[in-house]
């Protein structure tokens, strides 16, 4: 990630975790440099800010890295890691078909990958209460697991079990373990086991089964907003939502998206009160328009991505029209979520406007409930 002028990345150095910064011809270089590849590098350690300790924790960072040389050579890294850098880069290279914040938004919204991302658009988003969608979550891999479904179904129960799990570590590994992601994968190895011992794991249990497994595995996600951010939208999800859906009456293309919109959010509101200050009201509405569009360019993108950047591998830029005529829904979808972000954000009330705005959602949802009871 580009930052301050230079390059930052997290390096391990003799078996501890460093935030590093790079200038110049080292930073350059660190640049060339993919997730476990091994380096040479030389520079200055120190200690992780006082301010910044518990930011830093859920990463396991325990000191910051000023580097001074970095070494031409580099070396390969795991299969597992190669595989996952392999792929990752297939698909930036059909993403770099669209124009640049459409690029960097698809492959944000795709695998959590969001370094190319302007910070006028990392604000827009905040803004609007749509930065969710930048993070993988469990969305991600249920898309990921309905587009080898395919696959997994012809498969015996146990056989499934052990190809679903595979799939889902091998995703984590892809997009780089954020907690996010954590959360969502192990929730759904539960729900895979379950299935293979053909029982019902309610959504309650899955998610506490995974919070505690996690926490009990890594302590230190205690105090990822991430974790917690995730977390709770499910929490949201599995508690509010449903009582949503039986209280609003109407068509349930409408119902539905608000109800999970509203779950969420009001799931996530004490995290975000405390961390950023403020909820806005604003993603009700931009949760609504944006989060099935963003789902269509999860579910539809990621296989349109990769086909598109092995063609461009195999046959060279002469597929590069075929492929871009495409990506051109992808590309379609993806420019509406960055739209609704801009203007979500634009007209997103603050101070006493926002609280307004929440006690009026509140106040239809109180009388759109009462109406049902008086016609019951």
């Amino acid at each position: 990630m580009r930052k301050f002028g230079g390059v930052q990345v997290v390096l391990e150095i003799d078996g501890k975790r460093y935030l590093a910064l790079a200038h110049s011809v080292a930073g350059r270089r660190i640049a060339q440099a993919e997730a476990g590849n091994m380096l040479f590098v030389s520079g200055q350690r120190s200690r992780v800010p006082r301010a910044t300790v518990l930011r830093y924790a859920p990463r396991h960072i325990v000191g910051m890295f000023s580097v001074v040389e970095v070494r031409e050579q580099i070396f390969s890294a795991s299969p597992l890691d190669r595989s996952a850098n392999r792929l990752r880069s297939t698909m930036k290279r059909a993403a770099d078909m669209m124009p640049r914040d459409e690029s960097a938004l698809f492959m944000g919204l795709v695998i959590g990958d969001d370094r190319a991302q302007s910070r006028t658009m990392i604000n827009a988003f905040r803004g609007a209460g749509l930065s969710h969608l930048t993070a993988v979550s469990g969305q991600n891999v249920a898309f990921v697991l309905t587009i080898f479904g395919v696959y997994l179904r012809r498969a015996r129960t146990w056989w499934r079990f052990g190809l679903s799990l595979a799939l889902i570590g091998w995703f984590v590994v892809l997009t780089r373990a954020e907690p996010s992601v954590l959360r969502a994968a192990t929730m759904a190895s539960f729900g895979a086991f379950a299935f293979a011992k053909g029982r019902d794991l309610g959504g309650a249990t899955a998610l506490a089964f995974s919070v505690a497994t996690l926490l009990f595995i890594d302590p230190m996600l205690l105090f990822s907003v991430g974790f917690w951010m995730s977390s709770l939208a499910t929490l949201g999800l599995v508690f509010i939502t449903p009582v949503i859906v039986r209280t609003v009456r109407g068509p349930q293309w409408v119902v539905h998206p608000l109800a999970t919109t509203l779950g969420a959010q009001v799931g996530v509101v004490p995290i975000t009160l405390l961390i950023f200050g403020t909820a806005p009201a604003i993603s009700v509405m931009t949760n609504v328009l944006a989060v099935p569009v963003a789902g269509f360019v999860m579910l539809v993108g990621m296989p349109t991505a990769l086909l598109c950047g092995v063609a461009v591998n195999v046959f060279g830029p002469v597929v590069i029209p075929l492929c871009e005529l495409a990506m051109l829904p992808v590309l379609i979808a993806t420019r509406w979520v960055w739209w609704v972000a801009v203007v979500g954000d634009h007209f997103s009330p603050s101070g006493m406007a926002n609280v307004v705005l929440w006690l009026a959602i509140g106040v239809f949802l109180g009388v759109v409930h009462r109406s049902v009871k008086l016609n019951a």
